[in-house]
């Protein structure tokens, strides 16, 4: 993740005119996911038990931020789901087997259940496989965390790459940007509100002054600006993120009010 870029918004989130409400309360009470959209793209009649399928695919997904279509495609060979989000195509698949779980997971579940008790942000940590550069990063990354006064309302989750039961996410991680793919260094994502990923960190760049740079952005007041310019994407996630506990970001800052942005 550009750093200059968080700077920027942070400093926009002082001078210009914000609210009281802090980055990470405010989308999580407020800002809707961005949509995905699952397509079935097909050649003729579709199967009667195929459409049954789909059926139950929409029913599923019916509290997902993702939208069902079929679509009839001339040109397709054979049927097949595609996944879009805001146009851009994340994945193909050639059966509904291969769909499962595309909408939930276990680290999902756990990150939302963090983000809904009032925790600041989730720091979720990609590895590479490479031993050495993975704790190198996640050391700083636990140790930048524990020195933040924040530190006890910033989870940190670690997530393997190579991970079956977390492909899903994995490929929409590596989505937020359009050459993380081709990247093989671990990454620290940012995960707030309703399942928002920053653009990451990646390699040495998972640094302690950009690591409190991140938390600086999530603790700053809100503005339309960050509203308008909010870095990231959503993350395809089936939760219920009504009356989600108090921000305990809040208490911190009443009781230490030095830690306010100025």
């Amino acid at each position: 993740m550009q750093s200059n870029y968080l700077k920027i918004l942070i400093i926009a989130a002082v001078l210009s005119l914000s609210c009281t409400t802090k980055v990470s309360e405010w989308f999580l009470l407020n800002a809707v996911p961005d949509n995905y959209l699952l397509v079935y793209y097909h050649h003729g009649a579709v199967p009667e038990t195929v459409a049954h399928q789909n059926k139950e695919l929409e029913s599923r997904y019916k509290t997902a931020n993702v939208v069902f279509r079929s679509v009839l495609k001339e040109e397709a060979e054979k049927p097949y789901y595609a996944l879009f989000y805001k146009d851009r195509l994340f994945s193909e698949h050639t059966d509904i087997h291969s769909l499962r779980g595309i909408e939930r997971s276990p680290v999902r579940s756990e990150i939302a259940s963090e983000l809904m008790a009032g925790k600041l942000c989730v720091m979720l940590y990609l590895k590479s496989g490479n031993r050495e550069s993975d704790e190198n990063g996640l050391q700083t990354l636990k140790k930048t965390v524990a020195a933040s006064p924040f530190g006890n309302i910033i989870p940190i989750v670690e997530l393997d790459r190579n991970s079956v039961e977390e492909s899903h996410l994995v490929s929409m991680l590596l989505q937020v940007e359009s050459d993380l793919k081709t990247i093989h260094e671990p990454m620290l994502f940012g995960i707030f509100g309703r399942f928002r990923a920053l653009e990451p960190l990646l390699a040495k760049g998972i640094s302690e002054e950009n690591i409190n740079l991140l938390i600086s952005f999530l603790t700053a007041d809100c503005s339309c600006l960050i509203k308008d310019n909010l870095p990231g994407i959503s993350i395809l996630c089936k939760a219920d993120w009504e009356n989600p506990r108090p921000a305990m970001v809040n208490k911190i800052l009443d009781e230490n009010p030095n830690l306010i942005h100025h």
